[in-house]
């Protein structure tokens, strides 16, 4: 009996250990990959790295990784170059395979969720139409039932005036962003010619760029916390 219980007890010490050594190796693991992500997408800061399943060192030595999570508190993604600020991107990779010693990693499928402030919204629009010079602006806000509320606004004598609202919708197509507005409610804004300009500006195209690499805009979605963003994608390399 004696035997038996000093057997019971060093089986329990190594298995102890063994998940102790699992849960350090993984410790570490995960602030390597933070750090390798931030320099890779050249993050501000490092992101979150949950790398999910029991045990880990099974799955390093499979070479893959079943489930891995990256939060990213601030993503500076383009709208037509102007700088766009995507924040809590929040990113599933799936099978993530491990190559070149380790030092590589390439996700099958990724899945990932964020946000934009109608505030950023606001000041990248803002930036972009104030380039063409005629003196018209936009503010987002939202108008319910997943639907955006544009503020039109014009400048004169140094000062910005709200000249009307109308509800509109987001058009994502091939990358593409354009809003989708109706013309009859665009606020009359003076002459015709400036109806005109303030009417091309609402229906401009836009390009969301600066993704990381392997991911696309698959949805922009109005909510009352702010657009939603959804990216999705497949063989994602995360670093190396």
């Amino acid at each position: 009996m004696r035997a038996l219980r000093i057997s019971l007890i060093v089986v329990v010490v190594l298995a102890v250990l063994a998940v102790v050594a699992d849960r350090v190796a993984l410790y570490v693991t995960q602030g390597e990959v933070a750090s390798r992500v931030q320099d890779r997408l050249g993050l501000e800061k490092e992101p979150d790295v949950s790398i999910n399943g029991f045990p880990f060192l099974t799955q390093v030595l499979g070479s893959e990784l079943d489930d891995v999570h990256l939060g990213i508190s601030s993503y500076a993604a383009t709208v037509d170059d102007q700088e766009l600020s995507i924040h809590d991107l929040d990113i599933e990779l799936d099978n993530v395979t491990l190559t070149g010693g380790f030092t590589q990693a390439t996700a099958a499928r990724a899945h990932g969720e964020g946000m934009i402030s109608y505030t950023e919204l606001t000041r990248a629009y803002g930036e972009l139409m104030a380039l063409s010079g005629n003196g018209f602006g936009v503010e987002f806000e939202y108008a319910g039932e997943g639907q955006l509320l544009l503020v039109l606004q014009a400048s004169a004598m140094g000062q910005t005036l709200d000249i009307g609202e109308l509800a509109g919708d987001l058009v994502l197509e091939g990358g593409k962003v354009t809003l989708s507005v109706d013309e009859d409610e665009i606020p009359d804004v003076g002459s015709a010619e400036m109806q005109e300009s303030a009417r091309a500006q609402l229906d401009q195209e836009r390009t969301i760029a600066g993704l990381p690499d392997g991911l696309e805009l698959t949805s922009l979605e109005p909510t009352e916390e702010g657009l939603k963003v959804t990216v999705d994608g497949e063989n994602m390399t995360v670093s190396g």
